[in-house]
């Protein structure tokens, strides 16, 4: 899938400033996992591939979510600071890292902050408590429309569970913290924000600003136009909202371009149903 960057900054230095890799023109991002690699010893099994993946030219490698989840994939984040993962141990995550390093591809970490699974109920019998865990956050920082005691949400819906409300000052300096460590501490380079339509962009500005990771992507995911059951032929207003979530983050993260692939899809399968 392609990326949308409007960025026009003139950055020069690669190791201090924000998102200066995208620049030049040569980046090749690898969707380094699918839907099913927590069951194969992922971090092992990837490490033996480090020397492949250089040899092939990525330049950066997208990793599943990093951190404790309720699911296997890891998209229902829990214990944001734990490591040990489906995927496997927080040593084997760290070992990887290293080899990806020794190599010179950088690790992207798939950056789930739009929801959490709470460890224990509050307030109407939901799970909007962090209780036992890091970050222990009460439910203040569950919005309003999913649960919680904090405002309403500043994006879209991620339904079935509680979405963070980053409006909480004391939601976004936990977050702050988190992502730093992840870059600084565990020695991620790169983020991929995940489901970014559901909470403003400028949050997304912030996190990077403050934690500076040399590259990010947002999954901007949005439905293209149709009229009626047929794809809109013009698509232009589809790939504004993407590039106006982009300018959202002061042009310090890129996008995946989900209108081409939403117009590929479609006309693929068109094309295979008329042969």
């Amino acid at each position: 899938m392609g990326l949308l960057n409007t960025g026009h900054q003139d950055q020069t230095n690669q190791q201090t400033d924000i998102g200066t890799v995208l620049k030049n023109g040569k980046e090749i991002l690898f969707q380094g996992f699918n839907w099913e690699s927590h069951k194969y010893n992922w971090w092992e099994n990837l490490e033996s591939k480090v020397g492949d993946i250089a040899k092939a030219g990525f330049t950066s490698v997208w990793l599943p979510p990093p951190t404790h989840s309720f699911s296997p994939q890891g998209y229902t984040p829990q214990n944001l600071y734990s490591l040990n993962t489906n995927y496997g141990s927080e040593h084997h995550l760290k070992a990887l890292l290293s080899k990806m390093k020794q190599h010179k591809v950088r690790s992207m970490a798939d950056i789930v902050i739009n929801h959490r699974v709470g460890t224990t109920q509050g307030r109407g019998g939901i799970y909007n408590r962090f209780d036992g865990i890091p970050l222990p956050w009460d439910e203040r920082a569950v919005t309003s429309d999913t649960g919680g005691q904090g405002n309403r949400k500043t994006g879209a819906i991620f339904q079935g569970f509680p979405n963070i409300d980053h409006t909480q000052d004391f939601v976004r300096k936990d977050i702050i913290g988190w992502l730093r460590w992840l870059r600084h501490n565990v020695g991620f380079e790169d983020f991929r924000f995940d489901f970014a339509k559901g909470f403003s962009a400028k949050y997304v500005k912030e996190y990077i600003e403050a934690a500076r990771p040399l590259f990010c992507v947002g999954e901007f995911w949005d439905s293209c136009n149709y009229r009626g059951s047929s794809l809109d032929y013009n698509q232009d207003s589809h790939r504004q909202r993407i590039i106006n979530w982009i300018d959202g983050t002061g042009q310090l993260s890129a996008a995946f371009d989900f209108t081409t692939k939403g117009i590929l899809q479609v006309y693929t399968t068109y094309m295979i149903h008329a042969c």
